[in-house]
């Protein structure tokens, strides 16, 4: 029987520096999936999460992969697809560690400069975009000695040669098995915005707008649906197996398909995990694919927990990033969250194309203003892959050209300006007399004690 490890290697620090990007405990989901696929095919297979799992040790991961037949290790998991962080040099040092010559690489890096990560890391293969099915196939084609060539989305190396395979057509997602969430302990993972013993589903990938800022070459910037009954089937057993009781339903903009949203409300109050188990999930999505009826939909099966992303408090910008929402939208979707009774977490970035100090101080008024549960402040990253990035270095793959360690869009003096207004917002968000006291009225004083630490980690971070 041959055997395949996934590895999950440990970021660098609790927040990455100079992004502010948080590295959280959130299940591996792509490699969940994967790891379905071959053990559907008569593989053994194991999942090494360091990232996660306490008991682990780097060291073991290696003896691990050192008795399997394939090892394949991402450098940032799924739920960083989006937002990839580049300060990944522990990362690709932890490779170098593994067995090479049946190592396959996945994530976001990769993908976008495959050339710069088989240099990196040593390894034999890298998979770019969406990873289970190319995964699934470079380890059918390793383990039997197969040609390489044939393989559609990676980038391998042929002895003292790098050679690029053409794109692969991104698969229907109902072709994908349950994830194999039986081979990680969810008690590992927790979101301290929602709970522990925490998973993470999906209803689709991709997104069907365009935001300038946004990086969906994961997707290959294509917006796909799976079926719900699939998903709903992935949920109970979860809930009833594996003893999730905090989800997050991982899909970009989770209301736009507002049938599918009201399907999965109605199967979780029919199945009563809210009420019977202190279930609890949450969501991103756009404020204005929301209403009112639908969300006291959502929180009467357990949404306690709604993310929207704002980006800007001036009108101008925000209509420049394409995102195709206005000012009053947003009003409206965060209220009527509130009003439901439902959590709010709103993203806000400085940085964007044409802003100004004037315009700083505008995104942390309209903070204040629509005031959601948690706020989160962060400068403009320059992801490969975004439109804004491709403006700016060229559209990618870029094949063999170096990892962009230190690209960006602003000078040193607009970067110093930019983090003090991000460490501002911060603190006088969160500092708020009103603002602690009515968090704390609300609920448990561990949980903001909790939170509490994560406010300082983004806020005292350089």
């Amino acid at each position: 029987m041959p055997k395949a490890i996934f590895i999950v290697p440990s970021p660098e620090g609790l927040v990455a520096k100079g992004s502010r990007k948080f590295h959280r405990r959130f299940p591996p989901l792509s490699m969940l999936i994967t790891a379905s696929m071959l053990r559907d095919h008569g593989w053994e297979v194991m999942i090494n999460d360091l990232n996660a799992d306490p008991r682990l040790w780097p060291e073991q991961s290696v003896r691990n992969a050192e008795s399997a037949d394939v090892a394949v290790m991402t450098t940032n998991p799924y739920a960083d697809w989006q937002c990839p962080s580049y300060a990944i040099r522990s990362v690709l040092d932890f490779a170098r560690q593994l067995p090479l010559d049946r190592l396959v690489v996945t994530g976001n890096q990769g993908s976008l400069y495959p050339g710069a990560v088989l240099n990196e890391t040593g390894a034999r293969i890298v998979v770019r975009d969406e990873p289970e099915q190319t995964v699934f196939q470079a380890a059918l084609a390793l383990n039997k000695g197969s040609d390489l060539s044939q393989i559609d989305g990676i980038s391998y190396r042929y002895g003292e040669d790098l050679r690029h395979n053409p794109r692969r057509q991104l698969s229907l997602m109902d072709e994908f098995p349950p994830p194999a969430y039986d081979l990680i302990n969810l008690e590992d993972y927790y979101y301290e915005l929602l709970g522990g013993n925490f998973a993470l589903l999906e209803t689709s990938r991709g997104c069907p707008y365009a935001c300038n800022f946004c990086n969906q070459s994961m997707f290959q910037n294509r917006y796909r649906k799976r079926t719900v009954g699939k998903f709903l089937q992935e949920a109970d057993t979860l809930v009833e197996t594996h003893g999730c009781r905090s989800l997050y339903i991982f899909d970009l903009e989770f209301t736009i398909n507002s049938a599918a949203v009201r399907a999965v409300c109605d199967h979780l109050i029919q199945k009563g995990y809210a009420r019977h188990m202190g279930f609890r999930w949450a969501c991103q999505t756009r404020a204005d694919s929301v209403d009112e009826e639908l969300l006291e939909l959502m929180k009467q099966s357990g949404c306690a927990l709604i993310h929207f992303g704002v980006e800007t408090g001036n009108a101008e910008i925000l209509t420049n990033t394409r995102k195709k929402i206005r000012k009053q939208a947003i009003r409206r979707g965060i209220q009527a969250a509130k009003n439901a009774g439902i959590q709010t977490a709103g993203f806000f970035m400085f940085g964007l194309p044409g802003e100004t100090t004037a315009h700083f101080r505008e995104t942390i008024e309209f903070a204040l203003e629509l005031n959601p549960t948690f706020a989160s402040f962060h400068p403009l990253l320059p992801i490969p892959g975004s439109p804004l990035f491709e403006e700016k270095y060229g559209k990618g793959p870029y094949w063999n050209e170096p990892l962009p360690w230190d690209r960006n869009y602003f000078t040193r003096d607009q970067e110093k300006e930019i983090s003090r207004f991000v460490r501002a917002a911060y603190l006088r968000y969160y500092l708020r007399p009103r603002y602690i006291a009515g968090l704390l009225m609300q609920g448990d004083w561990r949980d903001y004690l909790r939170q509490f630490k994560l406010f300082l980690a983004f806020a005292l971070q350089k």
